[in-house]
């Protein structure tokens, strides 16, 4: 286990080296390390939403069955087994990204305490730096020795800072100087707005302000996270409050920030600080209300699809087809199409119109016959007058 932190604080290493280099700041590259993990994590934040809100589904199903096989245990649990296989759930799928969040603490940890093997990852073994090393372990006035092994790479880095580069009047050949200035140009970045990022909090240095700026970020980041879960009436059903959760996680951050440098409590501000902004993007546009309707959505129409399958596969091993019409439409060009719907619109266009038109010529062709006939016989009543003169 010593030997993975070991490989991963190498890596992390490379990161925070990376970082350095660009802001010239330890405390700056441990704030741009957080913001870069939490964002490698995201997804893995994502995942644990939809795992959360597909449990949250499956609620009233496991009610259901804990009612019918509540007596039998290992029917429940078999019953249970089927169902997270049917609908694709893993109870265990929203835990990966905070386990994942105990190997990048060490690993973080291990890359801040071992900043020459990490971060600059020097040999250690080479001739000049290891009697470069010794001298200045060596030198009382400088160099301060502590009980853990694990700050003895810190003490080394404090020690140069102590010398200043007046390595002559320490006696330090040329060579041993060159394989000093490296740590030497580092130890002048961990500098931090007045607080020494190697320094461990105690009551007379600036670091202990870190320890309530920690204890402050801690508590108020978890009840806001809390808040925009939803997860208030829960934890209160629970029997614990989410502000007494928070202030529980508070004093334990706090108290963690007391035992390690003062970098691992500037990067546990930072991702207290972060972890709401996250809660508060997932929750806007990975609601659980929205992720459980859309899973309903796709579980009807798989259910639909189903069943349309097993329909047709019904219908095509009796030999019918499926939908089959019942009398034949004969085909129509587009032009008699368009023929027939202007006719029936002329024909269905007013009817009383049509009446009356026809009532119209009616008239007129019985005024014209009247009128006719009574020319003729306008014409026959005089011929009859002039015959009768004659006469």
């Amino acid at each position: 286990m010593d030997a993975l932190f070991n490989f991963i604080g190498s890596i992390f290493g490379y990161v925070l080296g990376f970082f350095n280099d660009v802001s010239g700041n330890f405390g700056v590259s441990i704030i741009l390390f957080t913001l870069f993990t939490r964002l490698l994590l995201f997804p893995l934040t994502i995942n644990q939403q939809k795992s959360m809100a597909g449990m949250q589904r499956l609620q009233p199903k496991m009610k259901e069955l804990q009612e019918r096989y509540g007596n039998d245990k290992n029917k429940y649990n078999e019953e249970v087994a089927k169902l997270y296989q049917k609908e694709g759930q893993s109870p265990a799928g929203g835990c990966l990204p905070m386990l994942i969040q105990l190997p990048i603490f060490y690993g973080l940890y291990r890359a801040i305490c071992m900043p020459l093997t990490c971060t600059l990852h020097l040999d250690l073994t080479d001739a000049t730096l290891a009697s470069a090393i010794d001298r200045v372990k060596s030198l009382s006035d400088v160099y301060t020795s502590t009980s853990s092994a694990y700050y003895s790479q810190i003490n080394v880095i404090e020690a140069v800072r102590n010398i200043g580069g007046d390595y002559a009047a320490y006696g330090f050949t040329q060579l041993e100087r060159d394989a000093l200035e490296p740590i030497y140009a580092l130890s002048q970045q961990f500098n931090f707005l007045g607080i020494d990022l190697l320094s461990i909090a105690k009551f007379w240095n600036p670091a202990i302000i870190l320890t309530f700026v920690v204890f402050a970020a801690s508590a108020g980041g978890m009840m806001l996270t809390n808040k925009l879960n939803g997860n208030v009436n829960q934890t209160q059903m629970n029997g614990c409050s989410p502000n007494m959760m928070g202030i529980g996680m508070g004093v334990m951050s706090a108290s963690i920030s007391l035992s390690v440098p003062s970098a691992m409590a500037l990067y546990w501000t930072c991702s207290s600080l972060i972890a709401p902004a996250q809660s508060w993007v997932v929750n806007k546009y990975y609601n659980a209300a929205i992720l459980n309707a859309k899973a309903e959505a796709r579980r009807l129409a798989k259910i639909k699809l189903e069943e349309e399958s097993v329909v047709s596969s019904t219908y095509s091993a009796k030999g019918i087809k499926k939908f089959a019409p019942i009398y034949s439409v004969p085909q129509t060009s587009d032009s008699d199409t368009a023929d027939a719907d202007q006719k029936s619109v002329s024909d269905d266009a007013s009817p009383q119109e049509g009446n009356w038109q026809n009532a119209k010529k009616k008239n007129s062709s019985s005024k014209k016959k009247k009128g006719g006939s009574n020319k003729s016989r306008g014409k026959q009543s005089s011929s009859d007058y002039q015959g009768k003169k004659k006469k």
